[in-house]
């Protein structure tokens, strides 16, 4: 076989990678926008334009830098994709003005199914990732394995079943993985429980707790939902969280699923085309509680929520002692809109406090990758700085954008 990445050995995020047997059988794994602000879609022969070179394009998650481009590929190209993970992208997308949903036709993936596409046999395995049902995949084709991780860690809830598959799977000839963290921090990541029992004691400080988080990131959610529970606060999700949740496993915190969970729809979404509100707001109005917020409360909010959170909260002398906990990676606290929300809440006189760990895998967890799969060749993608991976890995290959690699 023969490995190229087209884009993503040296920038984080729109990773494409292409894998091609000694037949001729080519297919890729991911296909997403950069993380910049200039999001121009990268034009590919035979994938996105001309006739169709490549056999199936294989998506890994739900975030926008691995799959907010689907919708450009050549409508004959198969694109395979775990099912939760087309449906958390789709509702994104209708939630978003600058997304586009899956209108093409596409194939699902099973967890531990493998798919042929000719003499290529591909095998998908659910991966620990702040993205619900993330998953990695295992390419076997002339006598050799390739394991593609995408993004992935071992401190979430699925941390324990990623190793025990890591060892299911065992040596591989060639890995192609993330290197996210190099270059931010050689420190242990805190465990999702970890989290859940510091935002406990937070919860027991303040009367109302205001999360900003991914709504995507369901083992945050079901974090900061068990601490609310220890506090016997009540918890309440804006229409995007709530519409996420309810669609996905019944275990999942939601208006839908759970009594002493609300939603609150704030005034834009009522401000949406017709179709939007008959198929998002109509469902959720029955569980929104008659005053959610005259007990102490837990609330997951958005930036774009800053003008009804001050008329309905801060106005109304709701906010007696509060909190704004920040969840996500904190590149994005220089971001306009985060900053001027925080600043704002800051002087309604709600405290301002950080509480996260990261989607991505720390120094132990790549070590452990490594132990437990004996790669013949590494490769690093997803990264900015894929020099320093062989401080951690034995047989590195530094490759560059179209550089290819024969396994």
């Amino acid at each position: 076989m023969k490995v190229k990445i087209l884009k993503g050995t040296n920038q984080i995020g729109g990773c494409i990678t292409e894998i091609t047997s000694d037949k001729g059988t080519k297919i890729i794994i991911d296909f997403g926008e950069d993380l910049i602000e200039e999001k121009v879609p990268i034009e590919i022969e035979g994938l996105t334009k001309g006739n169709s070179i490549y056999d199936a394009v294989f998506i890994t998650h739900s975030h926008g830098d691995h799959i907010g481009l689907v919708s450009f590929i050549n409508e004959d190209i198969p694109v395979f994709i775990e099912k939760e993970t087309k449906k958390i992208y789709n509702l994104s997308s209708d939630f978003m003005t600058d997304a586009k949903p899956i209108k093409r036709l596409t194939k699902e993936i099973t967890f531990g199914k493998s798919v042929m596409i000719d003499d290529l046999k591909i095998t998908p395995y659910i991966v620990d990732h702040s993205a619900y049902n993330s998953c990695m995949y295992v390419i076997e084709g002339d006598g050799k394995k390739i394991l593609h991780t995408g993004d992935y860690r071992n401190h979430g809830r699925k941390g324990d079943n990623f190793l025990k598959t890591l060892k299911k799977i065992g040596p591989v000839d060639l890995l192609i993985t993330e290197g996210t963290t190099f270059g931010r921090s050689n420190e242990k990541f805190k465990r999702e429980e970890e989290l859940q029992k510091e935002a406990c004691s937070i919860f027991e400080m303040f009367h109302q707790v205001l999360i900003l988080q991914s709504s995507t990131n369901i083992d945050r959610l079901v974090t900061f939902y068990k601490a609310n529970n220890h506090t016997k606060k009540y918890f309440i999700e804006d229409l995007f969280t709530a519409t996420i949740a309810s669609q996905l496993s019944k275990t999942i915190p939601s208006p839908v699923t759970h009594q002493n969970v609300s939603v609150w729809i704030t005034n834009k979404y009522y401000k949406k085309p017709q179709p939007f509100k008959e198929t998002y707001i109509k469902p959720m109005e029955q569980y929104k509680k008659n005053k959610p917020f005259h007990h102490d409360f837990c609330m997951i909010v958005k930036p774009s929520m800053l003008k009804d959170l001050k008329e309905k909260l801060y106005d109304g002398g709701l906010l007696t002692n509060a909190c704004l906990i920040y969840s996500m990676w904190d590149g994005y606290l220089k971001e306009e809109s985060i900053k001027n929300f925080k600043e704002e809440l800051e002087h309604m006189g709600v405290t301002f406090l950080k509480l996260h760990t990261s989607g991505h895998a720390d120094m132990e967890a790549m070590k452990q990758v490594e132990e437990i799969l004996k790669p013949k060749k590494t490769i690093f993608i997803h990264t900015e700085h894929k020099g320093m991976a062989s401080e951690l890995f034995k047989n590195v290959i530094e490759l560059e954008d179209l550089e290819e690699l024969s396994v």
